[in-house]
């Protein structure tokens, strides 16, 4: 059996090397559209910013690679897919066989259509590529498109290297995937008291400038500014998959073995459309923790194991500056066309630290903090998961509610135990 895999992201790899473990002579090729070995796209704004070395991005060396016999095909672009021959077609004009094929196809920063998108000094911070262009990048106003988890790292990592930086958003409150507006504005304050600007409830018409970057316009102004940076969304890399037949809504489309509509191929990461673990609905949660399972499960399925995936879930933690703070599950925005009785619980402490549970039919399912509250997020994910009554979490010794007890569980790891049959 030849195992083709295209895409050399987090869930690609992750295929790879545990496949390698699980059958040993298995033929593994892993194409890649770029020119290295495998990095965390997790680690950019810290290479960005000056505090680490690019090297210590990579997670593995080109000769991990070969120690592990797995064949890595560097600056091979996957255009099309021959169902028919069991056939990936390159840009490069190759054709690689498989008997079983991974899409591990990753997504794209979404380019919102507006004048002045492809002036010189217009970024993204997806790839590598586009790290080293942040982290060489002359200038000193920069803007910020989109305040998601991206948006707000890379505006940190652009102001440690002393840009003037601010953040355009157009909803109602900075990170509305990830906060309600409670969470947010708290978390506004913090870094506008370090003199990063926050622009909410505004809409960018262009980006201006002759050749080279020189404003925003939004419906409300014109900032002056020499970089920009798009962190507008990430978008399912799913046409090529589309185009060969499979079936695809938001993203690829997949059973709970990782199988697309054709059983012979698989697909993981950024580029799947999945149900939400809590409530079966229809997810787009691309997120680190969420690829690496999806990984394991379709490697398992492929060495011979029956365990399925039980869906994915939200859960990011973010750091500007010195301001930290855990989000998961739902937002009682996204909860507003839900059925059900929905319960909000706040605590705040003296010194600014504020939690957030979202409770619905008696049972937690998300949760905001900032500060130490953050350090017992591990407790309520536990809680969401298992479906508990809040009425038992209620009853917890006091310690639980909210006083640093110890750190959340690293993703990898609680996504692996949540897994566990």
């Amino acid at each position: 059996m030849t195992i083709l895999i295209v895409g050399n992201g987090i869930a690609g790899n992750e295929v790879a090397f545990r496949l390698r473990s699980l059958v040993p002579d298995l033929p593994i090729t892993l194409l890649s559209a770029e020119s290295c070995a495998e990095y965390d796209p997790c680690s950019l704004p810290y290479y960005i910013s000056g505090q680490w070395p690019r090297d210590v991005v990579f997670r593995r060396s080109i000769r991990d690679y070969e120690a592990k016999g797995i064949d890595l095909r560097c600056n091979q672009e996957a255009a099309a897919i021959d169902r028919s021959r069991k056939e990936v077609i390159t840009r490069q004009g190759e054709r690689f066989g498989y008997d079983k094929l991974i899409l591990a196809l990753g997504g794209s920063v979404f380019v919102p259509p507006i004048a002045g998108v492809h002036l010189d000094g217009v970024l993204k911070c997806k790839q590598l590529s586009d790290a080293d262009a942040l982290a060489s990048r002359k200038g000193s106003r920069a803007v910020v498109i989109g305040s998601g988890a991206i948006g707000i790292e890379v505006a940190e990592a652009l102001f440690k290297r002393g840009f003037s930086v601010t953040i355009i958003e157009l909803m109602d409150w900075i990170a509305p995937v990830l906060f309600d507006a409670p969470t947010a504005e708290r978390f506004e304050a913090a870094i506008r008291r370090y003199g990063i600007g926050v622009h909410t409830r505004e809409k960018v018409l262009s980006i201006e400038g002759d050749g080279k970057v020189r404003a925003v316009r939004t419906d409300q102004r014109e900032i002056p500014c020499d970089t920009v940076v798009l962190a507008t969304g990430v978008v399912a890399h799913s046409t090529m998959a589309g185009d060969a037949g499979l079936a695809v809504g938001k993203g690829i489309v997949v059973n709970p073995f990782m199988q697309t509509s054709d059983p012979d191929i698989y697909a993981c990461g950024d580029c799947v459309e999945t149900v939400d673990a809590c409530t079966g609905e229809t997810a787009m949660y691309q997120l680190k923790h969420n690829a690496l399972e999806q990984a394991r499960i379709a490697a398992l399925h492929i060495a011979g194991r029956e365990v399925s995936y039980r869906g994915a879930y939200a859960f990011a933690r973010l750091h500007c500056l010195d301001i930290h703070a855990v989000t998961f599950g739902k937002t009682q925005r996204s909860t507003a066309c839900e059925l059900g009785e929905l319960e909000i619980i706040e605590r705040e402490s003296d010194t600014g630290d504020y939690l957030r549970i979202i409770a619905r039919d008696g049972v937690v399912i998300g949760g905001q903090a900032i500060g130490a509250f953050g350090n017992d997020m591990g407790l309520w994910m536990t809680a969401m998961w298992r479906r508990e009554p809040i009425r038992d979490i209620r009853n917890l010794p006091y310690r639980y509610w909210g006083r640093p007890v110890g750190a959340p569980w690293p993703h990898r790891c609680l996504s692996q135990w949540l897994s566990q049959p």
